[in-house]
């Protein structure tokens, strides 16, 4: 398991004083990249070896969201690696070491020249110790899409949203697609399925529809391609 120490900054609470699902998106993006660099298989490493790690599947459910200078812990680890697939959970600890968010993810290994999906490397897999995945209710790594939506706008991928990988950061898909919910703080719980990735000045056409306590946002391409389903639950 690896963990970080961290105080929830005013900068990621935006004015509501609390972090939202994107600053929580980004706590456990980092927090499996430092543990990857900690391991020695980071991003020099994947370079070197023509690799690369992609998002494919984000499950993550709030109890409570982390709170302007609160004291928080951010821990993750492996728990399952499946031919090209990895699992890896991700919790927040709050000062009194009661878990308050909770995540599952399922991450591809891509060969960078094919961009194609490998069997993950022996070396790869040894590099990061097994620990029992967390006691959830794991939902299916697809989406299914509904019948009807509606398009809400059209936006342009901005380079700060550009990772390491050339692509839109992961982070930035959930940061776009809550916008198009009326109350972030009413987000209980988000999926995230990653289909296809944008690059700078891609167009993103955004689409929404709600069902009960259910919101879909899908984020397509102008020849309406879903590249990412994003679907919030919202409080009661």
């Amino acid at each position: 398991m690896y963990s970080y120490d961290a105080i929830v900054r005013y900068s990621e609470t935006g004015g509501r004083k609390t972090s939202s699902m994107a600053t929580i998106a980004n706590y456990f993006q980092d927090c499996a990249i430092l543990q990857s660099e900690e391991v020695g298989i980071g991003l020099d490493y994947l370079a070197e070896h023509n690799r690369a790690w992609f998002l494919i599947s984000w499950q993550i459910e709030v109890d409570r969201y982390p709170e302007l200078g609160e004291q928080i812990k951010v821990r993750t680890w492996a728990y399952d690696f499946k031919a090209s697939l990895g699992f890896r959970n991700i919790d927040v600890i709050d000062g009194e070491g009661n878990r308050i968010v909770k995540a599952a993810s399922i991450w591809s290994y891509v060969d960078t020249e094919s961009m194609r999906p490998v069997k993950i490397d022996q070396e790869v897999a040894e590099a990061y110790p097994m620990e029992p995945a967390i006691d959830m209710e794991y939902a299916p790594r697809k989406i299914k899409l509904w019948d009807e939506y509606t398009k809400v706008d059209t936006r342009h991928v901005m380079s700060y949203q550009i990772d390491s990988n050339n692509h839109m950061n992961n982070e930035a898909y959930i940061a776009l697609a809550q916008e198009y919910v009326e109350d972030i703080t009413d987000i209980t719980a988000v999926r995230a399925e990653y289909k296809m990735q944008y690059v700078k000045d891609d167009v993103i056409v955004v689409k929404r529809a709600r069902d009960g306590k259910y919101v879909q946002i899908l984020l397509c391409d102008e020849e309406d391609r879903v590249k990412c389903v994003v679907q919030f639950e919202l409080r009661a």
